[in-house]
């Protein structure tokens, strides 16, 4: 330690003072100050003396004694990892875990990676379906004969395979290879939100204000100093406890859902392991927040960049079938319409793809969105939608280049060489391509979605939805352009006509489902698609009533006007036709607006207890 000098008196120090003003002079010509001070520079403080204790594992935490038992003893061997286990037996749902994880990890007021819920057992049961769960039944089973509630903290499940981890277009998230610990890399967080819908258990949590998303960690800078998270430490009754866990075994045993309701975790392969001595009541407990559902995020930046694409897209292979039925039919599709289409094409797929960003948090970081085309169906639609527009762009630009140069200086086109020759190929052969991008970047932004299990956008149902987009509000849109730039009516007609037929057809299907009044009668299983279908449904005919309205006027709107265009084209009167395609486009466009942001915002799905409060 630092070496302290003797305490003076004011005598002495008046009487020192008094005797020499030159300090090394006299007795005190062989005083060392620089060696004294490189002498105390090789002392430790009272905190690096800590610290170097603590690292060699001489200082334990003063509070390890009463949570030693509840950290493993050794660390995860090859094939392990840690693991959350919850005696739910001993979880009074104090929330003092909820508070220590909140404060621990500086969270904002709204921010909470620490959930707990409420399981009622013993009422309702007569209208619930035994559900298989993978809570872990102790040797000595407890009968409880009156009815009652269980309490369930949850946090992050630290899954096997995580869908956090597998979705995330930047690569944000890293699972530890020793520990097994997913963590998330806030410096590489663009905010983009995809992985709060592949996390079944709705997890990561967004800050608006950092404009990243954060989660649960399970303390790792705790337990690699030996410290038991702030969950663990805090919990009064020792209800949670930081395990290893054989990762192989875990998966073979595990069973459909760690709690009834929960979502299933053949999803994820979820490793917390809810431990108690009421298993078979527990098996037909329901959650207190059961069925109650809230209208989720519109992601209005990401409906419009969809509708945007897939308008786009469709309006490209319209034109292009129209023009292959014509040359079948020994005419040519006049390369007037093909430029307005193209180009009325581009400025849509613009608009919608400048308009995605604004659902990022973090936009300038956006350029990282290619690091996950391994695992991300993110990532490769960003990057196929981006070559779709390039190659749209030089489609455009050959297609109007005829009339561009017209209006160039007579100069810039002598200083072209005679060498520098486009062959009559090229625009065809960049149409098709740009075709075939959009087509896959389509397919892409349709499995965005689809990856993420959840029941109300399966396949069934998500995939004719995108790609039907295109094929109606496209066909209008194509019809008029053909029609403002040629003398065939027939191609406009067959446009018009597939428009308004695709139109109806999509909202006779939706009306199947969830537009429309709720059934009355209910689902015996809540985890079948029809219990999912009626809970969308109510929530499409109460919260999203006004949403739903315009999306059923807009789409029978646009049906009507194309078959009054058609009738139009017919009797001749080609303004009345122009003014009716037009506004079958804005019907067609705000009815397809508005059935995306019902795909969003009517989606509900199984949840862990208590997850809504």
């Amino acid at each position: 330690m630092s070496s302290t000098l003797p305490l003076e008196t004011k005598a002495e120090r008046r009487s020192t003072s008094s005797r020499s003003p030159l300090p090394f002079s006299g007795d005190d010509a062989d005083f060392d100050l620089v060696g004294m001070l490189l002498e105390e520079q090789h002392s430790l403080t009272a905190v690096e003396e800590f610290s170097q204790a603590h690292s060699t594992g001489e200082l334990e935490p003063a509070q390890s004694i009463y949570y030693r038992r509840l950290l493993p003893a050794t660390p995860p061997e090859p094939g392990q990892q840690l693991a959350f286990e919850v005696n739910l037996d001993s979880c009074s749902g104090c929330k003092a875990c909820v508070v220590a994880c909140h404060t621990m990890n500086g969270l904002e007021e709204t921010e909470s990676w620490r959930k707990v819920g409420t399981l009622t057992i013993g009422e309702m049961e007569s209208e619930i379906a035994v559900m298989p769960t993978a809570i872990q039944v102790e040797d000595s089973p407890i009968t409880v004969a009156s009815a009652g509630i269980q309490h369930v903290t949850t946090a992050c499940h630290h899954c096997e395979d995580p869908g956090c981890l597998n979705g995330c277009p930047v690569k944000a998230y890293v699972k530890d290879p020793v520990t097994g610990i997913v963590r998330h890399l806030d410096d590489q967080c663009i905010g983009c939100k995809y992985c709060t819908m592949m996390c079944p258990y709705e997890v990561p949590k967004y800050s608006k204000r950092l404009g990243i998303v954060r989660k649960c960690d399970m303390c790792h800078q705790r337990l690699k100093t030996g410290e038991a998270p702030a969950c663990v430490q805090s919990c009064p009754n020792e209800a949670i406890a930081i395990r290893t866990v054989d990762v192989a075994q875990s998966v073979a045993t595990q069973s459909d859902r760690l709690v009834p309701e929960a979502p299933l975790s053949s999803l994820t392969r979820p490793t917390t392991r809810y431990v108690t001595k009421r298993g078979e009541q527990l098996q037909v407990a329901v959650p207190q927040d059961s069925r109650i559902d809230e209208v989720a995020e519109s992601h209005w930046p990401l409906a419009l960049m969809l509708i945007g694409t897939e308008i786009s897209v469709g309006m490209l292979v319209l034109e292009r079938l129209a023009a292959t039925g014509m040359w079948f039919g020994g005419a040519e599709m006049p390369v007037e319409a093909t430029r307005v289409t193209a180009l009325v094409s581009l400025i849509v797929a613009m608009i919608g793809l400048n308009i995605a960003p604004l659902h990022l948090g973090q936009p300038l970081r956006a350029w990282r969105v290619f690091l996950g085309l391994r695992t991300s169906w993110l990532s490769r639609e960003a990057v196929l939608l981006g070559k779709f527009v390039g190659a749209l762009v030089v489609a455009t630009g050959l297609l109007w280049l005829p009339v561009i140069s017209a209006w160039m200086p007579v100069a810039v086109v002598d200083a072209i060489p005679d060498w520098v020759v486009i062959p009559s190929w090229a625009i065809s052969a960049t149409l098709v391509a740009a075709i075939v991008l959009g087509i896959a970047g389509l397919y892409s932004s349709a499995m965005i979605y689809i990856a993420t299990r959840r029941e109300l956008w399966r396949y069934s149902r998500t995939m004719p939805r995108f790609l039907s987009t295109g094929l109606i509000a496209g066909a209008s849109l194509t019809a008029l352009a053909v029609f403002a730039t040629s003398d065939f009516k027939t191609a406009s007609t067959l446009l018009l006509l597939t428009g308004a037929m695709a139109g109806a057809a999509k909202l006779f299907w939706e009306m199947s489902f969830y537009l429309g009044s709720p059934k009355a009668e209910k689902a015996s299983k809540p985890e079948s698609a029809k219990a999912v279908d009626f809970r969308s449904r109510r929530l499409v005919t109460t919260h999203l009533q006004t949403l739903s309205q315009v999306r059923s006027i807009g789409g029978w709107s646009g049906v009507v006007a194309c078959m009054f265009a058609i009738a139009s084209i017919a009797f001749g009167w080609d303004a009345v036709s122009v003014l009716l395609m037009s506004f079958a486009s804005v019907a067609f466009l705000a009815g397809e607006s508005s059935e995306r942001l019902l795909y969003f915002m009517s989606v509900v799905y199984d949840r862990m207890p208590g997850t809504l409060k």
